[in-house]
């Protein structure tokens, strides 16, 4: 089940997040701009802390948002759940109006993969950022 963090899960959307290029106040920001959604296992109670966590940024009048990073638990890792976290928080976005998607990556990286299985592809019209590639979806 993926949903709008509560607020009561908070600081655990956070803590799955830590590994996120992200700043603690940039979290703290998205949270409360509903910019971050969690993954529940639907056999637990809804107080569970959450399984995973995904932000986003979205710019509103463009319609377009920003995936930031995907966060696990550890013993959820390996079981294809981030996959399924990025496409049901792709949905939530659609459903709010955004119309496309950006991320950054590194080219052959985990992360670089988990976005192609989401069918982001390579923004070639785009600057390298360091060594981390701009991917695109378009909703």
């Amino acid at each position: 089940l993926i949903r709008r963090v509560a607020a009561a899960a908070a600081q655990q959307a956070a803590a799955l997040l830590r590994d996120v290029p992200l700043d603690p106040g940039e979290v703290a920001e998205l949270l409360t701009e509903r910019g971050v959604l969690v993954l529940g296992d639907v056999t637990l109670p809804p107080t569970a802390p959450p399984v995973g966590a995904v932000a986003f940024r979205v710019d509103r009048p463009s319609r377009t948002a920003e995936l930031i990073g995907v966060g696990l638990r550890e013993p959820w890792r390996g079981q294809e759940l981030g996959q399924r976290l990025v496409t049901g928080a792709l949905t939530a976005a659609r459903a709010d109006g955004v119309e496309r998607v950006l991320a950054w990556a590194r080219p052959g990286s985990p992360w670089a993969a988990l976005l192609a299985r989401a069918g982001f592809v390579a923004d070639n019209g785009f600057a390298y950022a360091g060594d981390r590639r701009r991917y695109l979806l378009l909703l």
